[in-house]
């Protein structure tokens, strides 16, 4: 069984955008797939245009906010000031009509009295309501400097996201290695001007000292794929030379590769017997063969040489110049191959096509085949 993929190393650090930034960050320079990096050297280097702005914006906000507070404050000392000398008015006018209250009935008039009276309850309500405004006056210069305080507090989280972000405006390599891009669902990389979030995989500096390989199998030729298996792999740009592999895992469900195709594939996982730092290389392309099982001493023919004839299974043999259908029993079978237990024997020659098919399609004139397989 044949499968396709690529290399990738057993072990490898992600080079991801730093959490601490808090908010998504445009790529303004990004290290090209496959470079060599020194420790230290930079792969990733966001935009600072946005947290710039955010951080100006949020020292203005905060700057309002801090207005806000200063101008209740002082209000709030003006309104306590002007109530309180209301309030010594008012307290000297109850006492005024207190002092000099008219109450004899015998010295003073009916109107009088009642006036005195009238002055004296006016005073005390005058002082009322100034404790009253003096207690509301407080409590409405503590709301709007709550107020403030909150918008304080808004502008300053901003801000504390703004600094972080433009602290962690470049992503350097932890140690030497071979950059590798990760890529999405649609096989694309990062690109400069992309937005990318905390947290999310820019790349990785993969171990070259031991690699495996990832390869992906026709669903329909994965009924017998499973761990342990052996497997040839050849590396593309290499021709003639293979390399010894075990199958080490094996994805339960299959799935497609590209969004624009139905076809689905296992995804299989390659232990590789050596690694080869010289020459392989994460990403490369390779090719491997796969034995879901080996069978000795058996006859197999391609799968396109087998036919149904009145119910019958038939291969057209090669006999005296032309080719004869033949009965066959057939053993175990691939997407490719099937055996064949009996009916034929080594050395014959098989049609790949009907031939009574191709007779029926030149009005009946013999014509031999043009695909046979021994």
């Amino acid at each position: 069984m044949e499968a396709r993929g690529s290399l990738r190393a057993v072990k490898a650090t992600p080079i991801v955008v730093p959490p601490q930034s808090r908010r998504a960050q445009k790529v303004a320079f990004l290290a090209a797939d496959g470079t060599l990096l020194k420790a230290g050297d930079v792969v990733v280097e966001f935009d600072p245009y946005d947290a710039q702005r955010e951080a100006a914006d949020s020292q203005a906000d905060l700057a309002a906010a801090k207005a806000k507070i200063d101008k209740a404050k002082a209000d709030g000392h003006k309104n306590e000031r002007s109530i309180a000398i209301d309030q010594e008015v008012a307290k000297e006018d109850l006492s005024r009509a207190e002092r000099y209250k008219l109450t004899d009935e015998t010295l003073y008039s009916r109107h009088q009295i009642i006036e005195s009276r009238l002055s004296r309850e006016l005073a005390s309500t005058q002082l009322e309501v100034a404790g009253q405004r003096l207690g509301a006056s407080g409590r409405l210069t503590a709301a709007e400097r709550a107020l403030g305080e909150i918008d304080a507090a808004k502008a300053n989280f901003k801000l504390d996201m703004a600094r972080k972000s433009l602290s962690a405006l470049r992503v350097l390599a932890p140690h030497d290695g071979l950059l590798v891009l990760e890529r999405n669902w649609r096989g694309e990389t990062t690109f400069v001007g992309d937005t990318l979030w905390p947290g999310q995989k820019v790349a990785e500096l993969p171990d070259l000292s031991q690699l495996e390989a990832k390869v992906f199998v026709l669903e329909a030729d994965g009924a017998g794929l499973k761990p342990g298996l052996a497997a040839r792999l050849a590396i593309e740009g290499r021709p003639g030379e293979d390399f010894a592999a075990t199958v080490a895992r094996v994805e339960p469900l299959a799935r497609t590769t590209d969004w624009r195709s139905p076809v689905r594939y296992f995804e299989a996982t390659l232990s590789l017997a050596r690694t080869e730092p010289a020459f392989m290389k994460p990403g490369q392309r390779v090719r491997a063969q796969v034995r879901l099982e080996e069978a000795q001493g058996v006859l197999a023919v391609p799968r396109g040489a087998l036919f149904e004839r009145d119910g019958k299974r038939v291969v057209y043999r090669r006999q005296s110049g032309g080719f004869v259908p033949v009965e066959v029993a057939i053993g175990r079978q691939s997407i490719a191959q099937v055996v064949v237990q009996k009916g034929l024997s080594a050395g014959d020659v098989v049609a790949l096509r009907d031939p009574t098919a191709e007779r029926a399609a030149t009005t009946g004139k013999e014509t031999a085949p043009q695909g046979a397989a021994r």
